[in-house]
């Protein structure tokens, strides 16, 4: 994979949309992966209003979403057999290591995760 993709996952994009405009740079103009555990977790939010799903699913649109595939699944439970993590935060660890990509997160606990690329944003 080249250097223009990355991971995001659902911090990164629960504080872009909360207007956090420093995330802003980091992701433009590059080609953006998220789990399908991301796109379910941010959809699946109780208060979202109408206009806030359609703005999330604009955006998602534009994003690659990885489903879980067989090799991501055993990357999953590989990870999640060797490091307190939860199941959802597995996926996405594990998601970004089948691609050998970064994971751009505001989640310290992606520290844990040997072979994981993480960034960890401190905002």
């Amino acid at each position: 994979m080249n250097g223009n993709n990355i991971v995001i996952d659902t911090s990164i994009i629960i504080n872009l949309f909360n207007g956090n405009d420093e995330i802003k740079p980091l992701i433009n103009n590059r080609n953006l992966f998220v789990s399908v555990i991301s796109e379910i977790e941010l959809l699946s939010f109780h208060s979202l209003t109408i206009d806030d799903r359609k703005l999330l699913r604009d955006f998602l649109s534009e994003c690659y979403i990885v489903d879980i595939e067989p090799q991501i699944k055993e990357l999953t439970i590989d990870i999640r057999s060797k490091n307190r993590i939860k199941l959802p935060d597995s996926v996405i660890a594990a998601t970004a290591i089948y691609f050998d990509l970064p994971l751009l997160t505001m989640d310290k606990g992606f520290k844990r995760i040997p072979d994981l690329d993480a960034l960890i944003l401190s905002m």
